[in-house]
């Protein structure tokens, strides 16, 4: 069985206003329930686990249940505390998902931040696919912009090869057993330098695949992606 989890534990002070994005509406919906979508209709997803907060997780359960247009209620697993970094929020939504299947029973895990809600089944099922070969897969997008390295960021030391420079995106699929460990071994403090799910895995050495990402699949972190996100569904 592979689970889902979706990272909405964020307070999204970059983009202002009281709510955290997560929550805020978008064509009608709260935008993780955009996000959940895919991962309800995948028929390799078996159950989807959310780290949220105390405060906001009646609000999410209503939503979900009042969406009868998708099956994100019937997948819903339970909720999970966010951590103290975004590392943290996934280990504990790890953690928790042991303990209610057993973890012999999970096989695979793919992480999602709720603030990606245009994420695609076809990219879904096509992380976990890659995982019948690979420890872990992601989607990512070859850079087109000529990337420049700096050293003290104030002057440019050297020129990349952009044709083996990519940005990667969520969400990141990884076997299970593998990438729990791989996070054990960085506790207490090393799990608190990390930035990306996959950078634990590279880690630990585990086998990471690349797979074609979604220009459409941005985060939204700022007043312009918001406003980039609504151009996006008005235009559908």
């Amino acid at each position: 069985m592979n689970i889902a989890i979706i990272l909405a534990g964020g307070t999204g002070s970059r983009l202002g206003g009281d709510m955290p994005k997560q929550f805020l509406e978008l064509s009608g919906q709260m935008m993780i329930l955009h996000s959940m979508r895919a991962f309800a209709e995948s028929e390799y997803v078996g159950n989807i686990q959310i780290v949220a907060d105390k405060a906001y997780r009646e609000k999410i359960e209503d939503a979900m249940f009042e969406d009868t247009d998708s099956p994100i209620g019937e997948k819903f697993l339970g909720f999970s505390d966010p951590g103290e970094n975004r590392q943290l929020s996934i280990y504990n939504a790890m953690k928790d998902i042991g303990d209610m299947l057993g973890k012999e029973t999970i096989d695979g895990i793919i992480i999602h931040d709720a603030a990606r809600p245009f994420v695609t089944k076809e990219t879904v099922d096509e992380c976990l696919l890659a995982l019948d070969q690979h420890d872990g897969a992601m989607p990512v997008i070859p850079m087109n912009d000529t990337v420049y390295f700096s050293r003290s960021g104030q002057k440019v030391d050297e020129l990349l090869n952009r044709n083996h420079i990519y940005a990667g995106q969520a969400p990141e699929a990884f076997w299970y057993d593998k990438y729990l460990k791989a996070n054990e071994d960085l506790l207490p403090d090393k799990i608190l330098m990390i930035k990306g799910s996959t950078e634990v895995a590279i880690m630990a050495g585990m086998d990471v695949a690349m797979i074609p990402g979604d220009q459409r699949n941005f985060k939204i972190t700022t007043k312009e992606d918001m406003e980039r996100a609504i151009h996006v569904v008005n235009n559908d």
